[in-house]
């Protein structure tokens, strides 16, 4: 079975932090469409399955603690969002093994950023590769 709906989280969680990575500290008005793509709403003017699925993505980062905001305004927008200590601190460590940091030039920190290394996976659209970005940094207990 292919878990569509599992890679479209994957991306939504990827490009929600990367998006509040970019604008941080700032608290900003996050827009769904621009996380989940334009939205198909039906006849009775309900939200397609996967604009909802978004939803769901960036409420699951704030229920974890990986975003803060104030509220969502009409399923169109999320008001005051913000990363959290954790998620920045996740998104701007180097991923090098521990005996290459010390070696590491400044520019080799940067490259080795999740930050970094979801910024190319969204623009090579790996959908295996976000996945294994996001399994590897948020999902380890």
């Amino acid at each position: 079975m292919i878990d569509i709906n599992i890679d479209d989280f994957f991306h939504d969680i990827a490009v929600t932090l990367l998006s509040l990575y970019q604008q941080f500290p700032r608290k900003i008005s996050l827009y769904l469409e621009d996380i989940s793509g334009p939205d198909d709403m039906d006849e009775f003017g309900l939200h397609s399955n996967r604009y909802l699925s978004t939803i769901g993505a960036v409420s699951w980062l704030h229920d974890e603690g990986y975003i803060r905001y104030s509220n969502i305004v009409h399923q169109e927008s999320v008001e005051d969002c913000t990363l959290t200590q954790m998620a920045f601190v996740k998104l701007i460590r180097p991923t090098l093994p521990s005996n290459h940091l010390a070696d590491a030039s400044s520019v080799e920190k940067q490259q080795h950023t999740l930050a970094q290394q979801l910024h190319c996976a969204l623009k090579d659209q790996s959908s295996i590769e976000v996945r294994s970005l996001i399994e590897r940094h948020l999902l380890t207990l």
